[in-house]
């Protein structure tokens, strides 16, 4: 399976998916347009690697701002994942927050909450 690889604009993340190292990084901000077109093949390739994923995957979100529209689409792909887990396979997700930002610290733990995957949160100073 090819790593889905999306570069970052002014308004979408930075998508780096690969199956082969078992590591996912969503990074940047998210406010796309089109929020579903955006996100149709993430979620293409993640329903893909569900069905045969990792025995360990590690998500690595590092999203500094997002948009209600995104916010959605980011909870749907945390329920691809929590599917991941039922068939007994590991999904750990790091969850990276500037350390002022509450809100973005707070969204982690309601996306922990519903997802009910393993968080651990990590803080950053700067950019």
């Amino acid at each position: 399976m090819e790593p889905l690889i999306i570069a970052p604009t002014d308004d979408t993340p930075e998508i780096i998916f690969d199956k082969d190292k078992g590591q996912f990084l969503i990074s940047g901000k998210s406010l796309p347009e089109d929020v579903i077109e955006f996100y149709r093949p993430v979620f293409s390739w993640l329903e893909r690697y569900a069905s045969n994923p990792r025995e360990e995957t590690l998500l690595k979100v590092k999203i500094f701002y997002f948009n209600s529209a995104s916010q959605r689409a980011i909870n749907e792909l945390f329920s691809i994942l929590s599917r991941i887990s039922i068939k007994d396979k590991i999904v750990n997700v790091e969850w990276h927050y500037h350390e002022e930002d509450d809100e973005m610290l707070e969204a982690g733990a309601e996306y922990a909450e519903l997802s009910n995957l393993p968080f651990r949160y990590i803080s950053y100073v700067g950019e």
